[in-house]
């Protein structure tokens, strides 16, 4: 690998990372907000595996419809 491919990827991953750490937090804090959870239990946790996997997949489809 060069450099550039070497950099390149490296930015890649960690804006990856980032948006996947701030897309979590956000989701948590507006469960928080919006739910009415007020501790994280087994419920908390189900539901935010749930609300992940939605918002993962209105995230996907608002990107391949933006990229058309």
């Amino acid at each position: 690998m060069n450099k550039e491919y070497k950099i390149i990827n490296k930015v890649i991953d960690e804006t990856i990372d980032t948006i996947i750490d701030q897309l979590d937090q956000t989701l948590i804090d507006y469960m928080y907000v919006y739910g009415g959870y007020t501790e994280s239990d087994d419920e908390f946790a189900l539901d935010h595996e749930h609300l992940t996997k939605e918002v993962i997949k209105e995230l996907y489809s608002r990107v391949k419809n933006h990229t058309k």
